[in-house]
């Protein structure tokens, strides 16, 4: 997920556009974030789901799966490790895949499969927003009970 409003605001200092860097800094979280998403597109829709927006770590990977996505895009860490080299590269892979396999074993998903089966406990803005949309929550917090 790349956010324009972002990109507008750290462009703008270096064109001197003080108005789209305003703009940028207002829409800062402007959007629907990754959690929601998967959550209304996968009660809403029969399709398979990438989750993409805000995929940092394999606990976050773990997270997307658990929440229906089919698979998980993550850009950000491996494009900043990239710069350094294919080796470091390969050794941030290798994290990301050992966290992800630590976060399975924590909550009891032998396959990534089993992930969507596992209990997910929604909180905070995430639970506000999709409780407002009439989302039953519930069905996340009580799964493989």
């Amino acid at each position: 997920g790349t956010s324009f409003s972002a990109v507008e605001y750290y462009r703008e200092p270096k064109t001197g556009g003080e108005t789209q860097m305003f703009i940028g800094e207002a829409l800062w979280d402007w959007g629907i974030p990754t959690a929601v998403s998967l959550i209304e597109a996968s009660q809403t829709v029969k399709l398979p789901l990438i989750a993409s927006g805000g995929i940092r770590s394999g606990t976050d990977i773990a997270k997307a799966l658990a929440l229906n996505a089919s698979l998980a895009s993550i850009v950000q860490p491996i494009l900043q490790t990239a710069v350094k080299g294919a080796k470091e590269t390969e050794q941030k892979l290798s994290c990301l895949i050992e966290e992800l396999r630590n976060v399975m074993f924590l909550v009891g998903a032998e396959k990534i499969s089993d992930l969507p089966k596992t209990p997910v406990v929604v909180t905070g803005k995430t639970a506000q927003w999709l409780t407002a949309r009439g989302f039953n929550l519930q069905k996340y917090a009580k799964r493989g009970a």
